[in-house]
């Protein structure tokens, strides 16, 4: 992945040079059209109205052919680097120690700041014990004792569904927050992967696991976005941007995802055949 990153910044470069070096030529021949015919005659002005034409076409040309190229791998690498580069949990600042609880807390915070609380929910045959809409900010939490790969990946396709099919969003920041007494290593391994969806992403689910037994909060806190202020402030009950002190230890599952990473093909994620978890 570091190596296809560095092609890539390196080509992003080149662009930017020609696209500025481009918008330069342009806004100078605007203003000097008539001085250079009136110094070099018509035919060299002539020429480098050519030379502005070729250099026009060239731009759009490396646009097109990056955008095309890694537009679409672009926002996934980004979020692969940003789960790569934080730290592997949180600590919370709450003292509750049992889903319960810590729930209630959440619930009443959620409460607290004008969210629309329904609780008690089945989306797709599975249970959440809430469902929190305030404007384009929507919460989700699931109680579990004990949690894995498979309930976040469930839980997670049903927060999907209630989101684009039946709360009929095309924009939003939602947070999934499961509050468990222990939750294993699979589902810790997807605690800071974003789902984004819709047109140019305008949907975007972030997850959180809240272990009461240790104390700590998974999730992705290193991208200040709505979702991780959300998480912060519902789930942890803190300020962003966090404080130092609250952060923990790089985990396994992240040198596990980099080791991965290192056989990133970009042909095989364009058709769909590779994934970071």
């Amino acid at each position: 992945m570091r190596e296809f990153r560095k092609k890539q910044r390196q080509i992003k470069r080149i662009m930017n040079v020609i696209v500025i070096a481009t918008a330069i030529l342009l806004l100078a021949l605007i203003g000097t059209e008539n001085y250079i015919v009136e110094a070099l005659g018509k035919s060299a002005a002539l020429t480098v109205h050519y030379i502005s034409e070729v250099m026009v076409i060239a731009s759009l040309a490396i646009v097109m052919y990056y955008y095309s190229k890694y537009g679409k791998s672009d926002a996934f690498l980004t979020n692969v680097e940003h789960e790569l580069s934080d730290c592997g949990y949180y600590r919370t600042k709450r003292t509750e120690t049992t889903v319960d609880s810590y729930y209630k807390a959440v619930r009443e915070d959620l409460i607290g700041g004008a969210f629309a609380i329904s609780e008690n929910l089945e989306l797709t045959e599975l249970d959440f014990a809430l469902r929190g809409i305030k404007r384009g900010e929507i919460f989700y939490a699931v109680n579990i004792d004990d949690l894995d790969k498979n309930d976040v990946v469930a839980h997670l396709d049903s927060v999907v569904y209630d989101l684009t099919a039946v709360l009929l969003r095309r924009t939003g920041n939602a947070v999934l927050l499961f509050i468990c007494d222990k939750a294993d290593e699979g589902a810790i391994s997807l605690s800071k992967s974003i789902t984004s969806m819709g047109k140019k992403d305008r949907i975007k689910v972030a997850m959180a696991i809240a272990e009461v037994s240790s104390g700590r909060v998974y999730f992705l806190g290193n991208n200040p976005t709505k979702c991780q202020q959300m998480i912060a402030t519902y789930v942890m009950n803190t300020e962003v941007p966090i404080e130092d002190s609250l952060k923990g230890e790089r985990l396994p599952f992240q040198d596990e995802l980099e080791e991965h990473m290192k056989n990133f093909d970009l042909n095989e994620y364009r058709r769909g055949n590779f994934f970071s978890h």
